[in-house]
């Protein structure tokens, strides 16, 4: 039998500057599609989907964003490392505690990387096309660097859609954090395009 913390993967890219920001959003991305044909993640996305009227497609998104909430707890990495949960049985365990034993006393944990990883897995498992979005602090001078970064949804005939648990319970559903910048992402990290003061 294969120990339990052997069976996940956690990956550790270094912080600081503009290119390791870049490699972080890639990797997001790749998890991102790894993690959302992973069976569990699939089923736990249709089940809670369900819930929501018939193509209520907002309303599916809400369904998740307060499951989510439930279950997860918002925990920072280490001092000294840059931690992304990144393969799927870690998003599913470690995020997610989809084993009902997550980090531990039911709930599963992580920081703003972590959770958009996750969420971006569940939405892009149940048909939503994904985006990585990232921010600057509200009075941060013009620079490339950002400081937080979540998963945003399209939602047919409506828009792009927020979906950051890292601002619950301050702000609700469909939140952006107030920011001086803000930038959009594929899963491939290529930029899409920014607002703000972006040099």
């Amino acid at each position: 039998m294969v120990p339990y913390a052997a069976t996940v993967q956690r990956v550790r890219i270094p912080g600081g500057n503009e290119s390791q920001m870049k490699e972080t959003i890639r990797q997001i991305g790749s998890a991102i599609r790894r993690a959302s044909v992973y069976p569990p993640i699939r089923n736990y996305a249709a089940a809670i989907a369900s819930t929501a009227r018939p193509k209520d497609f907002v309303g599916q998104l809400k369904a998740v964003y307060d499951d989510f909430t439930r279950r997860w707890r918002y925990v920072r990495d280490p001092v000294s490392k840059e931690l992304l949960t990144a393969s799927p049985e870690a998003i599913w365990r470690l995020t997610m505690a989809g084993d009902g034993v997550g980090v531990g006393r039911g709930y599963g944990a992580g920081d703003c990387d972590c959770v958009t990883t996750a969420l971006g897995a569940v939405l892009e498992a149940i048909g939503f096309r994904t985006r990585i979005a990232t921010t600057a602090p509200i009075h941060s001078a013009p620079g490339r660097l950002f400081g937080h970064v979540f998963i945003q949804a399209q939602v047919p005939h409506f828009g792009w859609v927020t979906v950051d648990p890292v601002l619950h319970p301050r702000r609700n559903f469909g939140a952006i954090t107030p920011h001086s910048r803000i930038a959009f992402w594929n899963l491939e990290g290529q930029m899409l395009g920014y607002r703000g003061n972006f040099a």
